[in-house]
């Protein structure tokens, strides 16, 4: 009898600790769980932490809905750091009907559970699938030199946008994070030349940037040129007026006066140019009525002081 006991004491609590690990499970940030009763799907659990159901007849599968995936097209990488080239995957045919070998990653992660788990059979190839497809379609509508030069981050978004509307209508459960084109040439026949044409365009670039320099640096100081010679000219223009209204005004007054005294007038403007004009000789001359010279007498630049 205390075999059995123990016996049937071992079975309980065999199938005590069977039924709480079988209805108690434990979800980490940034995971989900999705759960299925009988097969049949009952709802995703989001609470972190520890968590119920019931045992034997519910099944949990648990998913990371925050983890970046990264999916590669043209090449692999290995743990060493190193890569394994896929050229089936990264030659493609462009809108110009040129041959372009482009690597390319996505990175990924799961928006919905449920559907990531039981919509699509194998969502990760399916989206290899539909990215590889939505890529060369897209590329098969640009020319070489979209793909080649400044237009490759249109290109990722035009490919991200295109891929995530796929995903959905597809139900992949899968929101496309990111499209990276890693490196986008010319087949080794034709590099050179294209390299030649690249270098070209670098060279155009480096000269429109050294023009735009210089005109950047001209136009202001060519500006400021002419707004000082603009200023400047005002300002002898207005001098000038000044000067003629000053003179017209002193002509007018000096008028006034010599009409009402002509004679003392007449003899004042006579000693004031007499005032300005001696002050420069050097010497005066005589001469007679008949413009013989009688004498010279030398002032020595002193000139001659006309009283007032």
């Amino acid at each position: 009898m205390k075999i059995k006991t123990i016996i049937l004491a071992i079975v309980i609590a065999t199938a005590a600790v069977s039924l709480l690990f079988g209805s108690v499970y434990m979800l980490s940030s940034g995971e989900e769980a999705v759960i299925t009763r009988l097969g049949e799907y009952r709802g995703t659990v989001t609470t972190t932490g520890l968590n119920f159901k019931f045992p034997f007849i519910e099944r949990k599968y648990i998913v990371n809905v925050e983890n970046i995936q990264r999916l590669e097209f043209g090449y692999r990488s290995t743990p060493d750091g190193s890569y394994i080239n896929m050229p089936s995957e990264s030659s493609m045919l462009t809108g110009d009907e040129n041959l372009v070998i482009a690597d390319w990653a996505i990175l990924y992660r799961v928006k919905n559970s449920y559907n990531y788990l039981f919509k699509v059979n194998n969502p990760i190839n399916a989206l290899r699938i539909i990215a590889e497809s939505s890529y060369r379609r897209i590329v098969a509508s640009h020319p070489l030199d979209d793909i080649l030069t400044d237009q490759k981050d249109a290109i990722q978004h035009e490919i991200m946008q295109d891929l995530q509307i796929v995903a959905d209508k597809y139900e992949l459960g899968i929101m496309i994070s990111a499209v990276q084109l890693q490196d986008a040439m010319p087949p080794d026949e034709v590099n050179a030349a294209f390299l030649d044409v690249a270098s070209a365009r670098e060279q155009r670039s480096a000269k429109i940037n050294e023009a735009s320099k210089y005109e950047n640096e001209q136009l202001p100081m060519a500006r400021g040129e002419a707004a000082k010679l603009i200023n400047e000219a005002e300002a002898y223009k207005a001098k000038r007026i000044n000067e003629a209204e000053g003179m017209v005004a002193r002509y007018a007054a000096v008028e006034a006066e010599y009409a009402k005294q002509p004679r003392i007038m007449h003899t004042r403007l006579y000693l004031e140019m007499l005032n300005e004009v001696l002050p420069r000789l050097k010497g005066i001359y005589f001469v007679d009525e008949n413009s013989n010279t009688l004498q010279f007498l030398p002032l020595n630049g002193s000139g001659l002081e006309v009283p007032q």
